[in-house]
């Protein structure tokens, strides 16, 4: 119950900050992050069962989870995969029949713990970067147990249970231990009704709620956190299973004020001419274009302060073309800038 209650008021102190309504900060919370852990996580999951475990194809995969992408996080795994087949052994002992028992889970995690600081994760004169080495053992756990495990940095731990008021393992206590302790954390967590009722398990893209609380744990629940930049899908690149879920999130927040400018803006103009160069999808494709435009947001996000507002004024419509020409340059360009770029076309010469 306490832990629900502080996982709410956390939230409530974010939505104020980043006035939002609760539902659409738990839409953009973490979302980068826990987006990676959907995607990447099974292909770990994949590689590790596989009856030939390929020890370079898990070095890939594993270089494109965030958690492994620190500079010494990455100098140390590299040591380590490059021992080649004792590390590998190494893996495939750690994860064979892996115990049930916290306590005996505990023990086999600090095993692999031990080999692998002495395969690569330790410093330059040979001090034990154990830290290093629980980050890759709760990786491989996360990927295996998702249900059981998340992917773990003390600090960051640390600093999620004291934010929602939990008590947790002092800093002297081996990684071992914490790894399993965050595991039942984030279990209990993901029992609160805060949690169920903001990241429900029917949505198929958060139905390993391990992976989500990692996500949020990674980012924190500071409630000084900036919002998050809107993603402008026009720039990214999306592996298989993110436009989805990225572009949803988008859609979500800014759907009422589009649609209200679309609305607005078909009443003045039937034809919905881009205010830049004045094309018609309309005119141009008949009703195959009827009511399509982009929306074009005049105020950057990134340039408002915490609870500026966005209103319909400050939405221009405007074609796919001029849309991307407006942020084509090293900043956005307003609609004036762009209409005097404007060239003759070659019917008008």
């Amino acid at each position: 119950m306490e832990m629900d209650i502080s996982l709410w008021k956390s939230l409530e102190r974010l939505a104020a900050n980043w006035d939002l309504p609760i539902e659409q900060v738990a839409l953009r919370l973490a979302e980068d992050e826990i987006s990676n852990r959907v995607q990447k996580y099974p292909e770990v999951q994949n590689i590790l069962t596989d009856s030939s475990f390929d020890l370079p194809q898990f070095a890939v995969v594993a270089r494109r989870c965030w958690v492994m992408t620190g500079r010494i996080d990455a100098i140390r795994f590299n040591e380590y995969i490059g021992k080649g087949n004792e590390s590998a052994a190494a893996i495939q002992i750690f994860i064979k029949n892996f115990p049930t028992d916290d306590s005996d889970a505990s023990r086999r995690i600090q095993d692999f713990l031990e080999t692998t600081t002495a395969l690569g994760f330790s410093t330059p004169t040979r001090t034990r970067d154990w830290a290093g080495a629980a980050l890759l053992a709760s990786l491989i756990l996360t990927a295996m147990y998702p249900q059981r495990f998340v992917d773990y940095r003390q600090g960051r731990w640390r600093r999620f249970a004291e934010a929602l008021g939990q008590e947790h393992p002092t800093s002297t206590v081996q990684h071992s231990v914490w790894i399993v302790w965050a595991g039942r954390f984030a279990q209990d967590l993901s029992q609160t009704e805060t949690y169920k009722k903001l990241w429900p398990n029917s949505d198929r893209r958060l139905n390993q709620p391990l992976w989500v609380i990692g996500g949020i744990c990674w980012t924190g629940l500071s409630p000084d956190k900036p919002l998050p930049d809107p993603i402008d899908p026009d720039t990214l690149w999306f592996p298989e299973g993110s436009e989805k879920r990225r572009l949803h999130f988008i859609h979500e927040r800014n759907r009422a004020l589009v649609s209200k400018a679309k609305s607005i803006g078909r009443e003045r103009d039937p034809l919905l001419r881009c205010e830049v160069c004045s094309f018609s999808f309309t005119d141009r494709y008949g009703s195959l274009g009827t009511g399509f435009i982009e929306a074009h947001h005049q105020h950057p996000v990134a340039a408002l302060r915490a609870g500026s507002r966005t209103h319909v004024e400050d939405i221009a419509l405007v074609c796919a073309n001029c849309h991307r020409m407006l942020h084509a340059g090293d900043r956005t360009l307003s609609i004036e800038e762009l209409k005097a770029l404007l060239q003759p076309t070659f019917g008008s010469r």
